[in-house]
């Protein structure tokens, strides 16, 4: 296939974006930030917003329904956590809130040294909403998920893990689409990452987070979880480990799901009407490559298509009009450009809002 045809039939995006070549081409000259001053004071603000949100998520989630439940929620705010557990009932009661916070000043002043001034900025503002709303929570009688295991509801310990999880995924992925981090562990990692680039840093953090909740799971209270024996020991690890997973997977399905996609690839004798149709019912790019059978020798053309998940069944509902045609489909993670999502202009960053 000639290269204009390639070009025209790759190009095609949704219909509300689909226009003449000089449409087109007066769309791409306009500039997209009309008042830059402006256009940065908004961002800014959007994404403190962001900051603001994401650190309310993270201490709600872990005053609500990890504290009360004796589970460490892992890394330096599991550390917090348990100690202030162990020293509830004596002269020094510590607060998990501003323990966290202190524990992290040293690594700030580390960290201040070798990143940008924006992420260090957003990173201690984290910190220090993290640990003044857990410090004020109890004062403000915020209600707790407290699960009570002679009412008949232990299995509810589950749902405590799950939900704090969820809270905490969702606020390290809000984090991490304006460039900043609850600290921590995570900042450790990032100061590994950036003087030992090719070092696989996620199996680091994991351990010491890991190693905080193994750590933590000897000083609760094993009455709350059965009394004496091995089970209640374990049960409390496994709940961290239940809650660490669900936050990771919701910080990845928020960071990538929503913009997922489908990438067809089909092998059929007939590209050109493939093509056509796929490009004027889907509204979507194809792009057509020429392809030799091993086997057989034939010359076949091989399709590549990314559609919406929504598009799916009209997909195969015009590959069964070729019964010849052989396709397989693979997740794509994520997804840019036209009839996708926007295309950003060197400097300008995306945010979640």
């Amino acid at each position: 296939m000639e290269n204009n045809e390639n070009q025209q039939t790759s190009a095609q995006a949704e219909p509300n974006e689909l226009g003449n070549g000089h449409e087109h081409e007066t769309k791409i000259k306009k500039p997209l930030v009309k008042n830059p001053e402006q256009s940065t004071t908004v961002k800014y603000i959007k994404e403190y917003a962001v900051v603001f949100l994401a650190a309310i998520l993270q201490a709600f989630g872990v005053y609500i329904f990890v504290q009360p439940n004796n589970f460490s929620p892992g890394g330096f705010l599991g550390i917090g956590t348990f100690v202030e557990y162990l020293t509830k009932d004596t002269s020094f009661p510590i607060n998990a809130g501003i323990l966290f916070f202190v524990i992290n000043i040293p690594i700030i002043i580390v960290a201040f040294f070798k990143f940008k001034k924006d992420f260090i900025i957003k990173t201690i503002l984290t910190i220090f909403l993290d640990s003044g709303i857990l410090a004020i929570m109890p004062y403000l009688h915020v209600p707790q998920f407290i699960v009570n295991p002679e009412n008949g509801n232990g299995y509810a310990f589950i749902l405590a893990a799950i939900a704090g999880g969820i809270m905490c995924g969702a606020s390290i992925a809000l984090l991490l689409k304006v460039d900043g981090c609850n600290g921590g562990t995570e900042i450790i990692g990032a100061l590994l990452q950036k003087k030992f680039p090719a070092t696989n840093i996620s199996w680091f953090i994991f351990a010491l987070d890991s190693s905080v909740v193994v750590l933590s799971a000897f000083f609760v209270d094993t009455e709350k979880f059965g009394g004496t024996g091995f089970a209640p020991v374990l049960i409390p690890m496994l709940l961290s480990l239940c809650k660490m997973f669900c936050a990771s997977k919701t910080s990845e399905i928020i960071i990538r799901g929503f913009s997922s996609a489908i990438k067809f690839e089909v092998v059929t004798l007939h590209g050109k009407e493939l093509g056509h149709e796929l490009t004027t019912e889907l509204k979507r790019g194809v792009t057509i490559i020429n392809a030799h059978g091993a086997y057989t020798g034939a010359e076949n053309q091989l399709l590549i298509c990314i559609i919406r998940k929504r598009q799916m069944a009209t997909f195969k509902r015009i590959l069964s009009r070729y019964p010849d045609t052989f396709a397989y489909m693979l997740p794509t993670s994520e997804v840019y450009g036209r009839g996708f999502t926007k295309q950003y202009k060197e400097g300008e960053r995306e945010t979640v809002l």
